[in-house]
């Protein structure tokens, strides 16, 4: 055992420990993995799962010469709960912890987590060095970019190195990943949430365009300057996931893809170069989208773009001000109407509850989504309750003014919910019970707005479709228990599966025709 109680298995495996792939592939811990196995290093990746007991033991068992979590503040209370009964089952080597639950409140992550190691940034550079250390036996106390819990002491080196020319990312270990559970997006969307967006046959490929932003949006976390991706190098990565693994739609999940006209035009021309059709998922800012022209739209609608996620945020004109999103309500309704000409389908958001708002505010919200909704009920959105995360200049907004008192105040306020829209600070001009109000109302006029604009037949349809994935939850959990005690259940579980995809296929077939989307 060394200082720190450690083990001393310096030939043991780097374990990152991931959530479970549901609609969207894990790309910082592949970044993370490729870059160290460009080191010559052991890479595992495990995934969260409802049985603890089975994932602490398989953690064990690897006898890890470190193991990492990492992702949003979200995460942060069940990544401490793992941490703690890794160390009740005896561990013998260090943890490490980062991304955006760590960079804004690096002292207090690792305090709060129980971890060894906390990472300041961005993680490849700073991880790899990090496994190098503890590989030869060194001290690891003065390496930059990271947080060291030091007995009772936890110091901060201060911010490390990054990778600045993106172009220099390594290549996506895919083999490290579990390939049906994230490639079938379309799926999970068709079984949980269907939508027009996305086809129960989807094959997705993630594809990164960038890192930072240029904006200072003032709920949103801020790390880094922005940095772009080259368009043909992303592109030459697509194609080779979408011919490995038979896909058909790239999804591009940041905002950066479409950060200047210039780059969009790149993209189109580059997927025009593809050889093969392929559909899209893109995400930018109103402000944006302002810039680009119809012939650009049109062309990004010719080579595939099906959906577009933009940010709403407000209805107000002098809440969107405030936020930074450099948009008026007007703006926003006049492009999505834009992108119904074309036939892009938007993904949008609003957020109740937002800095100085008051009712009439979030009636502006209302009354702009509603307006939207009988242009164009294919809309889909999303409601939340502001939360003024770490990082996030309204974050520091209520450090200071004594809204909370300090990271720890927070962290307690976060996580006392139920695991629904909890308001940890009320930033508003209204009441808690009137944003509660407020948030309620937004979200059912939606549900019956939307519902009276789809009509009947598709309303019909979708009662259907969601009838239809409560029997199928059930029959599958039925197969998968079945699986171990009979020889049998695979052919039973495939012929179930073949006839899924068959039903899910024609009611979506037949939901697009009812919705006028057909392909």
């Amino acid at each position: 055992m060394n200082s720190h109680g450690w083990g001393n298995n310096k030939k043991g495996p780097i374990v990152l420990v991931s959530r479970p792939i549901a609609y969207t592939f894990p790309l910082s811990y592949a970044y993370l993995a490729g870059y160290l196995l460009q080191q010559g290093e052991d890479v595992r990746i495990v995934f969260k799962r409802n049985d603890n007991a089975d994932l602490i033991r398989q953690i064990m068992e690897m006898d890890p010469l470190l193991v990492g979590f990492g992702s949003l503040y979200p995460e942060l209370r069940e990544v401490a709960h793992l941490i703690d009964l890794l160390d009740k089952a005896g561990r013998r080597f260090p943890t490490v912890i980062g991304g955006q639950m760590v960079s804004p409140i690096p002292e207090f992550a690792v305090e709060i987590s129980g971890a060894d190691f906390g990472v300041i940034g961005e993680g490849e550079i700073i991880l790899s060095d990090l496994v190098r250390s503890l590989r030869e036996g060194n001290d690891s106390s003065d390496l930059p970019g990271l947080v060291i819990r030091n007995g009772k002491e936890i110091v901060s080196n201060g911010p490390g190195p990054y990778i600045q020319d993106l172009a220099q990312l390594p290549p996506v270990p895919y083999e490290l990943f579990p390939v049906n559970e994230w490639l079938r997006v379309g799926k999970w969307y068709s079984l949980n949430y269907p939508q027009p967006h996305w086809r129960h046959q989807d094959r997705v490929i993630n594809v990164h365009g960038g890192r930072g932003c240029p904006y200072r949006c003032n709920f949103c976390y801020h790390h880094s300057v922005p940095r772009y991706r080259p368009i043909p190098q992303m592109l030459d990565e697509a194609q080779l996931g979408l011919e490995r693994f038979n896909a058909n739609m790239l999804y591009f999940s940041d905002d950066l893809v479409l950060a200047t006209p210039s780059r969009a035009l790149q993209l189109v021309n580059g997927l025009r170069q593809l050889g093969k059709s392929v559909d899209y998922s893109v995400s930018t800012r109103f402000d944006i989208l302002n810039r680009l022209d119809d012939n650009l739209l049109e062309a990004m609608r010719e080579t595939g773009c099906r959906i577009m996620g933009l940010g709403i945020e407000s209805g107000s004109d002098r809440i969107l001000k405030l936020i930074g999103k450099n948009c008026t309500s007007t703006e926003i309704l006049h492009n999505l109407g834009r992108l119904k000409r074309v036939g892009i389908l938007p993904t949008v958001s609003i957020m109740v509850g937002q800095f100085t708002e008051t009712v009439e505010d979030v009636e502006a919200s209302i009354k702009l989504m509603i307006e939207s909704i009988r242009d164009n009920p294919n809309i889909q959105y999303a409601f939340t309750i502001t939360t003024p995360f770490p990082g996030s200049p309204l974050y520091e907004y209520i450090l200071k003014n004594g809204l909370v008192k300090n990271n720890h105040d927070f962290y307690e306020r976060y996580f006392s919910g139920d695991g629904h829209w909890n308001m940890v600070v009320n930033l508003s001009k209204m009441t808690n019970e009137e944003v509660f109000a407020m948030y309620k109302k937004i979200n059912t006029l939606y549900l019956l707005e939307k519902k009276k604009c789809l009509g009947h037949a598709v309303n019909t349809l979708l009662l259907g479709r969601r009838i239809f994935n409560r029997v199928n939850r059930f029959v599958e959990s039925r197969l998968l228990q079945r699986s171990e005690t009979s020889l049998q259940s695979p052919r039973i579980a495939n012929t179930y599966y073949s006839f899924q995809e068959k039903f899910c296929n024609s009611v979506q077939n037949l939901d697009l025709r009812l919705r006028g989307l057909q392909n």
